[in-house]
């Protein structure tokens, strides 16, 4: 194998080492960036979704504070209207014990049905959810907790929900939001920077190419025809001599072992007359 490795010419020995360690650095970049990407919007995402249960949340106490909450055809056109929203592909309100021990139950789409809806109960923190198809996040589910204060934006919730205290929570909003739009992001993404990483080798090649033709491969052409020319007798053979790099250094070494061989075979011919 290593013996193979000799064969191999100067400029590929130069060419392809460089390249690897060019690829290597723009895969990375490229692989952190998409991971980056992703979670960036997952996170706006994310606020995204709190920002609309929070308005909701606005909207159910403005309901509750003029008791038209009681009318299950108002709450019932207010998710009608928050599933019509772009990107929306879930909305859900959920209800917890303590307000139906208070008020009784809700609405049937209003339970907890699922561990997920549980959990937005239990935890009093916002919880989120990836949901895949074929390999990938399609959706991502959001659930807030609403949770009982003193003062949530100016409204003293144990004011009405004399059953509860402060921290517990009352109930939720789970949000479904469609993730069309980052896939579609993320494929474009892959594409162009493949696009890109494939301009970028290409012209890096032939910038090395160009640059190590005409620095190194020329010269040493040069060197060894003019080599080969003093091996078959032609001491008139002018040696490339024009810089004080390794290469001038070599032309240098070159152009006085021409000398010396000249002086050898001008005594040896001298000797033999």
């Amino acid at each position: 194998m290593f013996s193979r490795l000799r064969d191999i010419s100067i400029k590929t020995k130069i060419i392809v080492p460089l390249i690897v360690l060019i690829l290597i650095p723009i895969i990375l970049i490229s692989y952190i960036s998409f991971n980056l990407q992703k979670q960036l919007t997952i996170s706006l995402t994310k606020h995204d979704a709190e920002v609309t249960a929070k308005t909701a949340l606005s909207t159910l106490n403005t309901m509750m504070l003029t008791k038209t909450i009681q009318h299950t055809s108002y709450r019932k056109t207010l998710i009608k209207i928050y599933k019509r929203i772009k990107g929306i592909k879930g909305f859900q309100v959920i209800r917890g014990n303590l307000v139906n021990e208070q008020f009784g139950a809700g609405l049937n789409e209003e339970k907890p049905d699922s561990n997920f809806d549980r959990a937005i109960l239990s935890s009093g923190v916002p919880i989120t959810k990836e949901i895949y198809k074929n390999d990938r996040p399609t959706y991502l589910m959001v659930g807030i907790p609403f949770v009982a204060k003193t003062d949530s934006r100016g409204i003293n919730c144990l004011a009405c929900h004399t059953n509860a205290v402060s921290g517990n929570v009352l109930g939720g909003i789970k949000i479904i939001y469609s993730l069309k739009t980052l896939n579609t992001a993320q494929s474009y993404f892959i594409k162009y920077s493949i696009i890109i990483a494939l301009i970028s080798i290409i012209l890096i090649i032939i910038i090395l190419y160009l640059i190590i033709k005409s620095a190194i491969i020329n010269p040493i052409l040069k060197l060894s025809k003019a080599a080969d020319n003093i091996s078959k007798g032609n001491f008139n053979e002018e040696i490339p001599f024009t810089r004080n790099d390794e290469i001038g250094k070599l032309s240098d070494s070159f152009s006085r072992m021409k000398i010396s061989l000249k002086k050898a075979i001008e005594i040896l011919k001298g000797k033999q007359q």
